[in-house]
């Protein structure tokens, strides 16, 4: 089955104009001229009549009927997207409508304005000759990756959405949402220097990293910082998302299994809390998929590599012990190892002092003296009474291998925990040192137990295939290894476990992944996993209905 030419320019107009209509309401918030409203419409039109045409070749020539699966996951983004914005539009008290949709008395003028740029972007498009920019290394490259983009705009856009509607301007709280510090990180992000909050030493760079991208970001808004910073975030999910669904479209050649693998690690709880609640932690999560990524070359240089460890190592750096496993796995050369270490150390000192001049309130990481705020963070599993250390045990097992990926019922504290506005947490523990953990409920219940079937199945797999061949399983051998890693480290420092879930999510979801690669051509697997995805996407949106009802009252 193919599209017909006619079909595609009326389905063209239709989800360019779309796209340009939410496009246009967005940005009218930063430019509120009439003019500015004009130029932006046109020019927005004028884009997604490119970016059509730019894919309409290739599209009419491949669409089929044997993609359906693949077809189905792009349309379940789409719905998610969907469900996102009517789960929003039932709390008009905290969704910014305005924020997203064009003014009434605008919308004829945008009509009439996207029906004749498309009519003159038709006209233009038949004089212009078949080759040249159609052709070009640009168009492929759009095309080739048109599943993995779609996808992850959807999730970045949801993701937006729901942070808009979570972080107003002058209502934007720390600790209250699985301990997330989305003031702190905004103020971080986009204050001047002179009102900077401290930047603790395990983010050693993270000025120099987060603060120009959102400054960059921010000039297409006109100047506005904030939601340059929200919207930068979101997209950081999105770019997880994108770079899930390379790497396993590398590794597999099959896009519609990339796809699922990639809706997985989207749609999971852990990304979409911190997609949504601003942190560090998805930038974590970015580099260290970064470094998979260029860890699957053949070649793999230390110019590649060096660079997304100092990443890695910049963001977060209890991070960088991750890449050192993944790279001493895959690559068990000692002088390799040593030179990757020295070379990153060596230049995230170098750097650290530039971030120590240009912004006074970073503490650097190669002050000892600096980490003693870490205490207020740390475990001691060698002096807390045994329930606690067997119930915090419990607690970041659960969250690990269950909770980062299926939401449970959240718990919404508010006296328990000595918090003025209701907090968000999967556990807590009381004066007697006893744990509170979330649990599964209805649904969820069934959802968490198909999740850890499949993940225990996944396990079998990768010992089937790893007693035949070790070595082609390096990468995954790395990622149990990094699981461990971070289940000794939180064991040890740390509060609610969801703020941290994106630095195993990703390994969890890979392991899975290449565990069920075996079986990414198969239609029934991939049904599985696609009912599934749907199934996840209906319970962790439920997830920030129950944190909706919660809060709604504070907001009155």
């Amino acid at each position: 089955m193919k599209i017909s030419k006619r079909g595609w320019e009326v389905a063209s107009l239709f989800l360019g104009g779309i796209i340009s209509f939410f496009a246009a309401g967005f940005l009218q918030n930063f430019y509120p001229s009439p003019w500015g409203f004009v130029l932006l419409t046109m020019l927005l039109n004028i884009l997604c009549a490119y970016f059509f045409e730019l894919i309409k070749g290739h599209v009419i020539a491949s669409w089929k009927v044997r993609e359906i699966v693949g077809i189905l996951v792009l349309g379940a983004g789409a719905v998610f997207l969907f469900l996102t914005m009517q789960l929003l539009s039932q709390y008009p008290q905290l969704f910014l409508r305005e924020l997203f949709f064009l003014e009434p008395d605008r919308i004829p003028a945008f009509l009439g304005l996207t029906i004749a740029t498309k009519a003159g972007m038709v006209f233009l498009f038949q004089k212009q000759p078949e080759s040249g920019w159609r052709e070009s290394r640009f168009s492929a490259w759009v095309f080739q990756n048109l599943p993995g983009l779609f996808l992850a705009s959807a999730i970045t856009v949801a993701t937006f959405a729901l942070a808009t509607t979570f972080s107003h301007p002058e209502f934007i709280y720390s600790d209250n949402y699985f301990d997330t510090d989305p003031g702190d990180w905004m103020n971080r992000l986009t204050a001047n220097l002179n009102h900077l909050t401290v930047m603790r030493p395990v983010h050693p760079l993270a000025f120099l990293i987060f603060r120009p991208p959102v400054w960059l970001l921010s000039i297409l808004l006109n100047g506005n910082k904030f939601y340059a910073a929200l919207l930068f975030n979101s997209m950081l999910g999105g770019a997880c998302v994108f770079l899930t669904w390379s790497f396993f479209k590398q590794r597999t050649n099959n896009s519609t299994y990339a796809l699922l693998i990639a809706g997985l690690l989207g749609l999971s709880s852990s990304h979409l809390i911190l997609s949504v609640f601003l942190e560090s932690y998805l930038f974590s999560a970015a580099a260290l998929i970064i470094f998979l990524l260029l860890l699957q070359r053949e070649e793999k240089p230390l110019a590649h590599l060096a660079p997304a460890g100092l990443l890695s190592f910049g963001i977060t750096m209890t991070n960088f012990f991750q890449t050192c496993i993944l790279f001493f796995v895959t690559t068990p050369r000692i002088k390799a190892m040593f030179n990757y270490v020295l070379t990153v150390l060596l230049l995230a000192t170098s750097l650290a002092f530039v971030q120590d001049a240009l912004y006074p309130s970073s503490d650097p990481f190669y002050f000892p003296s600096s980490y003693s705020q870490e205490e207020n963070y740390r475990f001691n599993i060698f002096e807390a009474p045994p329930q606690s250390v067997s119930g915090r045990a419990n607690a970041l097992a659960r969250s690990m291998l269950m909770f980062s990926v299926a939401a449970p019922q959240p718990l919404i504290l508010l006296e328990e925990t000595g918090c003025n506005f209701p907090c968000s947490m999967v556990y807590y523990f009381d004066k007697e040192g006893i744990y509170h953990i979330s649990s599964y409920a209805g649904f969820g219940k069934t959802l968490a137990l198909l999740w850890l079937i499949m993940l225990a199945a996944a396990g079998g797999l990768f010992l089937k295939h790893f007693r035949a061949s070790p070595r082609s399983f390096s990468i995954s051998t790395a990622l149990l290894l990094n699981l461990l890693f971070n289940f000794t480290l939180h064991m040890n420092y740390g509060d609610d476990f969801m703020l941290y879930s994106p630095d195993w999510t990703y390994a969890l979801v890979f392991f899975f992944g290449i565990s069920y690669e075996g079986l990414s051509g198969k239609n029934w697997a991939q049904s599985i996993l696609l009912i599934f995805l749907i199934g996840l996407m209906l319970n962790n949106l439920n997830l920030f209905r129950e944190i909706l009802n919660a809060v709604i009252p504070f907001y009155r």
